[in-house]
């Protein structure tokens, strides 16, 4: 039953509650303390008053003033104060009222204290004489209780009587007090209303249109602020945890991938020129001395130029593995990027003879430094220039690179031969993908040379793209970072 109402009162009612509970209790309080002692500081004042009277009749009494009518006229001329002789068995000897009085007073409080103290008083009581109420004030002498009286009407009520308007002050007060805490409790209540709100979000996972500003100034607040931003921060932390822990094991498994992928693909490469050297050199044996010369030559010849292709082969698989593997392991130096590409230019051309009429026309910036690994890349113009020779069908290849304000080199590299159909564009930078594969193996291709180039230009940390041109040949266009 508790706990439903709890939750049906919500927070900033509850604590705007026990605030104006607790404070109007205190209120309550501290006006009946400052009602009593004003009471009792009026009544302790009207008392005094009187007991002065008193001690000025028992002097005179105990000096033999006759005690009547004119002496009481003298003493009061009001006459709002009735005055009485007791003596000290409790009977009344005189009475300013001038009506006898039969009943002993011994009993009666203020004349029981001050016939053992001296003096005392009563607030209020009913005069048994005239039936009205009476505040009583007695002081003792020698032999005589002088007790005075006054009746209580317009004049005493409002004597005694406790000051309105303080009492209207204090409940001002209170009810400032009491709307000061309904702003007070709304604004603590808004911090935790909206920290649940907060926690709601939280919970199902929606926290990123949650405005933090909107919390009120102060102290919970700032504080609600922290605990909001805390919450993003380690929330985006496990986020990226969890996205760079995918991202690893992507990249793992696509390692593994490629990896059983590369293995396959080499196999299969390796079994032609492994089963053409067997082929040949198995004939040459069977045969024996029955074979010809020219044909044993010929045979011989054929598994050298076998064994050259399962040489390259072997080179190109050792390069592809070192960028895989290795990379952080590839030596890296300063070299002059133009130096290298015609040293690579003038190597290519004397694999060829004279004969095909090969030109390569290079346009290079003298002022360009590389800071990567030189064999790489002398091997990504080595085999975009030996792909032009073998395979574009074209007699010359054009190179132009220059430096950007981008911190990288700008390098185009194309050919006049017949360029790559549209459809096999996107998949030349594939390991072992061949456009036409038994011509490309019989120009002695790996089918791993513009993997080769790409790798060697994403370690060097540039991009590169292949495009038929509009005239014929196919275009290159890379960048390698200074």
């Amino acid at each position: 039953m508790a706990m439903d109402l709890k939750r049906t009162i919500n927070y900033q009612t509850r604590i705007f509650l026990l605030v104006c509970v607790f404070s109007w209790i205190i209120t309550f309080a501290f006006l009946v303390l400052q009602i009593t002692r004003e009471r009792e500081y009026k009544v302790g004042m009207l008392n005094a008053r009187l007991q002065e009277m008193n001690r000025l009749v028992i002097r005179d009494y105990e000096n033999g003033v006759d005690i009547d009518s004119t002496y009481m006229h003298y003493l009061n001329p009001s006459g709002d104060v009735r005055i009485s002789l007791i003596d000290l068995n409790g009977k009344v000897v005189y009475d300013s009222s001038g009506k006898e009085v039969l009943r002993n007073h011994a009993d009666r409080q203020e004349v029981k204290d001050a016939i053992i103290s001296g003096g005392g008083y009563t607030i209020r009581r009913q005069s048994e004489t005239n039936n009205n109420d009476y505040f009583y004030s007695a002081t003792r002498g020698k032999s005589i209780v002088v007790r005075s009286s006054m009746q209580y009407n317009s004049e005493l009520e409002s004597l005694l009587s406790i000051n309105g308007l303080y009492v209207l002050l204090i409940v001002a007060t209170s009810v400032v007090l009491t709307i000061v805490a309904f702003f007070a409790s709304r604004r603590l209540s808004k911090s935790i209303a909206m920290l649940r709100d907060f926690a709601n979000c939280a919970e199902h996972g929606d926290i990123e249109g949650f405005d933090v500003s909107s919390f009120p100034k102060g102290e919970l607040g700032d504080i609600s602020g922290h605990i909001v931003n805390l919450y993003k921060n380690l929330k985006q932390t496990a986020e990226e945890r969890d996205r760079n822990l995918q991202e690893a094991m992507f990249e793992e498994s696509e390692k593994n991938r490629i990896k059983q992928q590369l293995t396959n693909n080499i196999n299969h490469e390796l079994k032609t020129p492994v089963h053409a050297i067997q082929a040949c050199l198995e004939t040459v044996i069977d045969m024996g001395d029955s074979m010809s010369e020219a044909s044993r030559k010929e045979l011989i010849e054929k598994s050298y130029q076998n064994t050259k292709r399962l040489s390259a082969l072997l080179a190109d698989v050792s390069i592809i593995t070192r960028m895989s593997e290795a990379s952080d392991r590839i030596e890296v130096e300063q070299f002059n990027l133009k130096d290298t590409i015609e040293s690579v230019a003038d190597e290519v051309l004397n694999l060829y003879p004279a004969d095909k009429n090969i030109h390569f026309d290079i346009n290079v910036q003298d002022n360009i430094e590389i800071n990567g690994n030189e064999g790489l890349i002398e091997s990504i113009f080595k085999n975009l220039m030996v792909n032009s020779v073998l395979h574009s069908g074209g007699n010359e290849a054009y190179l132009q690179c220059r430096k950007g304000n981008d911190g990288y080199a700008h390098i185009v590299y194309y050919d006049n031969g017949k360029g790559v159909p549209e459809e096999h564009i996107s998949k030349i930078f594939e390991r072992f993908y061949r456009v036409d594969k038994g011509r490309s193996r019989v120009n002695g291709g790996t089918g791993l040379g513009l993997s080769i180039v790409k790798n060697a230009v994403l370690f060097h940390k540039g991009t590169i793209t292949a495009s038929n041109r509009p005239t014929g040949g196919l275009r290159f266009e890379f960048t390698l970072r200074l």
